[in-house]
């Protein structure tokens, strides 16, 4: 018996099919199937954490990765010690 989850996926794949990588992010960005305000967050998180493994201060890091995502400090700082 096909699961609920199964049975969504199934659809899913149905939709995508043939897709390229970059047509199909695409797709689900647009779909809203993927939460652009996560898919940032992350982004955010993972800037941080490469910029203060090449040494850089964490306050710093935030600074400069809010100037490259083109948001404010309080913003990035929120995202880094958010806990949920």
């Amino acid at each position: 018996m096909t699961t609920h989850r199964q049975r969504l996926l199934d659809e899913l794949r149905l939709a995508v099919r043939g897709l390229s990588a970059p047509k199909l992010l695409d797709y689900l960005l647009l779909e809203g199937i993927i939460d652009e305000r996560k898919l940032e967050e992350r982004a955010i998180r993972q800037e941080v954490a490469r910029r203060m493994a090449q040494g850089q201060k964490k306050c710093y890091a935030m600074g400069e990765t809010a100037h490259e995502y083109c948001c404010s400090y309080e913003k990035v700082r929120g995202i880094i010690y958010r806990t949920h």
